[in-house]
């Protein structure tokens, strides 16, 4: 995923389902709160990725 301040190249998107790597953002799991991926999706790099993905579907 990438950061919410860069911009999905157009050939990361342009296709009918996109496969991507989030682990690095969705594994946090902590002792007290172990939660971990069921609360992650909560973060600006997620909403970057669906907003992306939809303005490309124009």
């Amino acid at each position: 995923m990438l950061p919410a301040n860069r911009r999905y190249p157009h050939h990361a998107l342009n296709h009918r389902f996109v496969n991507l790597d989030a682990s690095e953002h969705f594994v946090r799991g902590r002792r007290l709160n172990p939660a971990g991926a069921h609360s992650d999706h909560l973060r600006p790099e997620s909403a970057h990725l669906l907003l992306s993905r939809a303005e490309h579907s124009r």
